[in-house]
């Protein structure tokens, strides 16, 4: 950081702002390297290393490295959900008429649920958690940290461009409907709750921004309660998802089970593997 360029700002209105600008970026990567150094420790522990032998490592004392683990209640494994301090959850909204006779815009009560799960999960991470809604067609900005998308292809077929930057899954559609295709294997993986089954697949994974700074997570099913499967199996296996999958792009398929009279999930799992493809993007200044 060139602080004597800021100085040489004539103009304190312009001064303040570059000033201002500076500090965001620096808490930014404070923040980072913060959660970084506590991942280190985390890892060295795994392998073996003492708190005392890490301490006289980073010349500090014990008591410090304790801290360090105990931390503010921000989990490494919020990383997997966003790379900044909050979730933002986007999801779906469609338009019912009402006794009155105008349409209104109404969020399903299985999205609503997928939203409850997602908040609890980044809660318990240390993120905080914003909710926008999104009718059929309308525009999300994918460049920004923390996005959680739950739209499916068919609420917003501008995702189906989006979700071509995963070569591994994707959903697809023919004269039957949609599916979930493994795109390397061939497979097509058909909704069984077509089929009146209590069972439901389902996308979850991430995708870079395309802005090349980042990642979007992406957690939809073919129907609701796919989305919701989904979101289950995530915050089943968040912190074994980051340890497998962290600083790169991955995907899975999800298949869940629920109750045919209540709808309540009593199961989530894979039923296509993780797969990696690379780093995540980064383009930081």
């Amino acid at each position: 950081m060139d602080i004597s360029a800021v100085q040489r700002i004539e103009d304190p209105r312009q001064r303040a702002v570059r000033i201002n600008e500076l500090i965001d970026e620096q808490q930014a990567v404070m923040s980072e390297l913060t959660r970084l150094r506590r991942e280190a420790i985390e890892d060295m522990q795994r392998s073996g290393i003492s708190q005392s032998e890490i301490a006289k490592l980073l010349g500090m004392t014990r008591s410090r490295v304790s801290q360090i683990l105990a931390g503010s209640g921000r989990k490494p494994e919020r990383a997997l959900l966003s790379g900044g301090d909050s979730v933002t959850i986007v999801v779906p909204v469609e338009k019912a008429p009402y006794p009155e006779g105008k349409e209104r815009p109404v969020v399903h009560h299985e999205d609503t649920e997928f939203t409850e799960r997602i908040t609890q999960l980044a809660r318990s991470v240390g993120l905080d958690v914003e909710t926008e809604y999104a009718g059929q067609g309308d525009f999300i900005d994918l460049n920004r940290d923390g996005l959680v998308i739950t739209c499916g292809p068919r609420q917003s077929p501008w995702l189906e461009q989006a979700l071509s930057a995963d070569h591994t899954y994707g959903f697809a559609r023919d004269e039957e409907g949609w599916y979930l295709e493994d795109k390397v294997a061939g497979t097509k993986y058909r909704s069984p709750e077509d089929a009146g089954e209590p069972r439901d697949y389902g996308y979850l994974g991430t995708l870079p921004r395309p802005d090349g700074n980042g990642f979007w997570l992406y957690a939809a099913g073919i129907h609701a309660a796919g989305s919701r499967g989904a979101a289950k199996y995530l915050a089943d296996n968040l912190a074994a998802l980051y340890k497998a999958n962290k600083n790169t792009l991955w995907s899975c398929l999800v298949a869940c089970t629920f109750d045919p009279d209540t709808r309540e999930l009593t199961k989530a799992e894979l039923l296509a593997d993780v797969q990696r493809r690379g780093a995540i993007p980064t383009a930081r200044k």
